[in-house]
């Protein structure tokens, strides 16, 4: 007679965390966009040809989404290659 766990299906494995959510400092979004100033990102965010995404503020500290700004790095790559 087998038992109840050799009956039971193999558990799937959980799907990698998504890090999409994970919120950088102005420093680190500085430095993943090519080691620019804090004036330069404070312009393209007011600037509507750049869409440059806008932080989240907490604690009145600006913070981004790293996939706020992996989509707009991307929208910038196709615009480039096309």
């Amino acid at each position: 007679m087998q038992t109840l766990h050799a009956i039971e299906a193999p558990k799937a494995k959980a799907p990698p965390p998504l890090d999409d959510d994970i919120l950088l400092t102005s420093a680190q979004v500085r430095a993943r966009v090519g080691g620019v100033s804090n004036m330069c990102i404070w312009r393209w965010m007011r600037d509507e040809r750049v869409q440059f995404p806008h932080p989240v503020k907490m604690n009145q500290r600006n913070y981004w989404r790293l996939g706020d700004l992996r989509r707009w790095q991307a929208q910038r790559m196709t615009k480039a290659a096309a």
